[in-house]
């Protein structure tokens, strides 16, 4: 059905099917003015009205009839006239002698299933624009769209620091200096280890921002996923640093390692507090309707 915001008259569509009986409220993504919206009420125009779909099960539950299935479309009527000429036709094989088992494929009817189930369906493409902000601002697609900058710019980084990696000059570097000789693995878990991390995360957020902007139901999940592993790194990336410097200092004032665990507490909930409100949103009903119906 058609919809319209009776604040700023801006229009858009949404399936009946998805509307409650008692209605539902929506808020517009344009004014952000909320409104009530009612489900439409079908009023019988034939005999063959009915409250459950004999192709698809649905169901009002309710004493609402429809003559066109509100879920799958098909025309109840239509169905019923087929499956009447069908049986008829079984009844005169029957009695002409053929096997009555045999299936009569039934002719497609316009809107109902057997003509969808006989179009093969397209190979999904990727498709990505800037189309969601068209009409307004679309948080679905800024959230994607910032995630794939995010994850580019890890990507980018991570790249660089393999590459500028050059563990064995590291490792004569810092023997020289040291008393003791450094091993390959101490240089690879100091030096190595960030950058071939930062490149595993960036690829792996870079795909789930690209399924996220495609609508897809993986895409979802993916970008949960991402952001509770970001949860998880961000603290540990500050903790290992701060271990890091404790085991390189040489004998700080004791006010030194309070200031250098502030800076990890601080930094670590800067990159924690916004992937907790993007957790919160990812979890809510309002971006769940966004994303199943952008």
């Amino acid at each position: 059905m058609r919809i319209e915001c009776p604040h700023c008259k801006a229009s858009g569509t949404i399936n009946d099917h998805t509307i409650p009986e008692e209605g539902m409220y929506l808020s517009c993504p344009r004014c952000k003015e909320g409104f009530q919206v009612n489900k439409p009420r079908r009023q019988m125009t034939s005999a063959y009205a009915t409250n459950t779909c004999p192709s698809c099960g649905y169901s009002t539950y309710c004493e609402e009839v429809f003559d066109q299935c509100p879920k799958c479309g098909v025309v109840v009527k239509t169905l019923m006239e087929r499956k009447l000429k069908q049986e008829a036709r079984r009844r005169e094989q029957e009695l002409m002698g053929q096997h009555p088992g045999v299936p009569i494929p039934p002719p497609p009817v316009s809107g109902s299933k057997y003509l969808r189930a006989a179009v093969p369906e397209e190979t999904p493409r990727l498709n990505l624009n800037l189309a969601g902000f068209a009409n307004g601002f679309d948080p679905v697609a800024a959230v994607g769209w910032g995630a794939v900058l995010v994850a580019v710019v890890l990507l980018v980084i991570g790249i660089m620091g393999v590459m500028n990696y050059h563990g064995n000059d590291i490792q004569a570097r810092l023997s020289e200096l040291s008393v003791e000789e450094v091993s390959a693995w101490q240089v690879f878990w100091g030096y190595g280890f960030m950058p071939w991390l930062e490149t595993l995360f960036g690829a792996v957020a870079l795909v789930a921002a690209l399924g996220f902007l495609q609508r897809s139901d993986w895409g979802a999940r993916a970008m949960q996923g991402v952001v509770l592993a970001g949860l998880v790194l961000a603290p540990l990336y500050e903790l290992v640093i701060y271990i890091v410097w404790v085991v390189k200092s040489i004998d700080p004032p004791w006010w030194a390692y309070l200031v250098e665990l502030f800076s990890a507490i601080l930094f670590s909930a800067l990159w924690v507090a916004p992937l907790l409100f993007l957790l919160y949103y990812l979890r809510g009903d309002r971006f769940r309707y966004s994303y199943a119906n952008a």
